[in-house]
């Protein structure tokens, strides 16, 4: 109550009247809004962020797409909506950055692979998928794909997977890949059954990821390391920076556990579980700071060296050899 009475004092001594004080007041707020205004604008024109204009090919690739803007339901693809398909396509090529393997799936090989094949070849890639849903068949460079009956029921359908649910152009494009390319990971769930998506049916060892790249994405790979043994290095910063100097493209194939803090089953904990596109990486003072594209998002995480180390199972580098 003193606080309240000695402030009215004040105003009272003041030679303002009551009416002045409230213009006062009005003019204090209408500032203070301007200036949240202008400061918001500023933003907008200076630090609002660039856009990475399209290349050609990414603008060839969506004019064909519209071309297609009134495509028909495939009758091969029976619950894929035709509008989410061509919506999801045309995301994919002018944002590859997002494309996303889903929650709670095994899909992050392929979702690494696309990430590098879509930015690259995205007008063989466009023509291909629009193929593929037409015809119930289609071929990737030399590549066959005839995904199974089971395959075809189950895309559009996938739930409780993100995002994933309603891209139903990287559905079909993850469980083709996952039909047509095994590894000896895949034996005890070779065919596609409801839920093997969160199971081992799309899971990708290292030989495995390999030879995607080079047959998708015409890459000459090179890798280092093992399903199940880390590999040495002296210094594994500068052996990785000397790998993206030089080279297309680098992935790294880690334990998940400490990038993402997931909670695998136990028999999880020492093997590698996850594919990442390594875009950049630093050294100071023992930490590790490592930049690298994953889940739709370039992310940026800082580590000890020594933990960094501890999930690394595989480097794989490529260079992108012709567009054929």
């Amino acid at each position: 109550m003193r606080k309240k009475c000695s402030s009215v004092v004040v105003i009272k001594k003041s030679s303002t009247t009551p009416n002045q004080y409230n213009v006062y007041i009005v003019q204090n707020k209408l500032l203070k809004h301007c200036f949240i205004f202008l400061l918001f604008f500023f933003a907008f024109l200076v630090v609002k962020p660039q856009h990475t204009p399209l290349s050609q090919e990414q603008t060839d690739a969506l004019n064909y797409l519209d071309s297609f803007i009134n495509i028909q339901q495939s009758a091969y693809w029976i619950n894929i909506k035709p509008k989410l398909f061509i919506e999801n396509l045309r995301k994919n090529i002018k944002e590859p950055v997002h494309i996303y393997p889903g929650s709670n799936t095994n899909f992050c090989s392929y979702a690494a692979l696309s990430y590098s094949c879509v930015s690259t070849f995205p007008l063989r890639y466009v023509h291909f998928m629009i193929e593929l849903y037409m015809n119930g068949d289609a071929a990737f460079r030399k590549i066959s794909f005839k995904p199974s009956d089971a395959v075809q029921k189950a895309v559009g359908l996938l739930k409780f997977k993100g995002e994933l649910d309603i891209n139903h152009a990287d559905q079909m494009w993850y469980m083709s890949l996952a039909d047509h390319f095994k590894g000896y990971v895949n034996w005890f769930s070779w065919h596609y059954k409801p839920g093997a998506e969160d199971k081992f049916w799309p899971s990708t060892n290292l030989k495995k990821f390999n030879r995607m790249l080079r047959k998708i994405c015409n890459y000459e790979t090179h890798s280092t390391g093992s399903d199940l043994i880390r590999p040495s290095f002296k210094n594994i910063v500068d052996y990785l920076n000397g790998k993206l100097v030089n080279n297309h493209q680098v992935f790294l194939y880690v334990n998940n556990i400490i990038l993402h803090k997931r909670k695998h089953n136990r028999i999880f904990y020492r093997i590698p579980t996850h594919y990442i596109v390594l875009l950049g990486i630093v050294e100071k003072d023992g930490l590790v700071t490592l930049r690298y594209w994953d889940y739709g998002f370039t992310t940026q995480k800082e580590m000890r060296v020594s933990e960094f180390k501890d999930i690394v199972f595989g480097v794989i580098w490529c260079k992108k050899q012709t567009e054929k």
